[in-house]
């Protein structure tokens, strides 16, 4: 009989507590948003979805867009790669063989958007550099070319700096299978070696039954496994899986792509550089293995 209503003396205490019930759905907002264009904020799009949710009563609790950022770890949770779909990365360095000769051609691929520039540009870069050339491998030099280790040290001489993608191993792998004495560790080594300090993404390699057997699956797969314990070594390489979603239809000859392949690779990479190296600062990746 004594006891007080507080019925309409704690209206900002109940709709907090129906943004608290309402904020459970959060994460599924944020998986559902994650779809959504790299322009728009994740943060405003779940304020957006919330406040449309919420009963028109809960007007006095403030713009959500001003209250979510102050929830601890909300952030983190919908934009964990920083800005989405971008990197920290302005200057792109792709370093390859064969499989990348032609790949900024936008002659050789469906559609000028689909060159190796336009897709490191539309995850942040402004300035790429692709340094490809046939039968090239890291150690061996064809028709005294340089190799992939001339050619880095040959950017680095001039003053380049920036983010590295080493598309090399496909020919290296096949080397160590008739016979190199130079393994797939002591081949990373000396690409990573020079690198220290610099971000470096290392995609996986991979072929589709091709004719010559020194291509063969073990042989990428030998390689790959030294690129997973080389990551374990240097602080500042991450390793893309690009063989975990290559398909055989991407390939000519099963070792070279088709123009359609050379899209969907060129795409992938750029993605595998802003989950990696999402915006911030320093050498060191968000993920040490991209998943394809």
């Amino acid at each position: 009989m004594g006891t007080r209503s507080s019925v309409g003396r704690h209206p900002r205490r109940r709709a907090h507590r129906r943004l608290g019930v309402a904020l459970l759905g959060v994460s599924a907002a944020a998986a559902f948003l994650g779809a959504g264009t790299a322009a728009a904020d994740p943060v405003d799009d779940v304020a957006n979805a919330l406040t449309a949710q919420l009963p028109n009563s809960s007007a006095d609790i403030g713009g959500l867009q001003d209250l979510l950022p102050n929830i601890p770890g909300l952030g983190s949770l919908l934009r964990p790669n920083g800005a989405p779909g971008t990197t920290r990365c302005t200057s792109v360095i792709q370093i390859g063989d064969s499989t990348s000769v032609g790949v900024d051609d936008a002659s050789r691929v469906p559609a000028a958007t689909d060159t190796l520039s336009a897709q490191y540009k539309r995850v942040g870069a402004t300035t790429v550099d692709l340094d490809a050339d046939g039968g090239r491998s890291i150690v061996e030099k064809l028709n005294g070319k340089p190799n992939a280790d001339d050619a880095v040290a040959a950017h680095l001489a001039r003053g380049e700096r920036g983010c590295w993608v080493i598309a090399m191993g496909v020919n290296d792998a096949a080397n160590i299978a008739v016979g190199s004495s130079v393994d797939a560790d002591a081949r990373i080594d000396r690409i990573m070696s020079q690198l220290q300090g610099q971000p470096v993404l290392w995609p996986t390699v991979t072929t589709a039954n091709p004719g010559n057997p020194a291509y063969n699956a073990a042989a990428m797969n030998s390689f790959n496994n030294a690129l997973r314990r080389a990551s374990v070594r240097y602080a500042n390489l991450a390793v893309y899986d690009w063989a975990a979603v290559a398909q055989p239809s991407m390939f000519v000859d099963g070792i070279h792509y088709t123009a359609a392949g050379s899209a969907e690779r060129n795409r992938r990479f750029a993605d595998a550089l802003a989950t990696a190296f999402p915006p911030g600062t320093g050498a060191t990746p968000t993920l040490k293995w991209v998943a394809g």
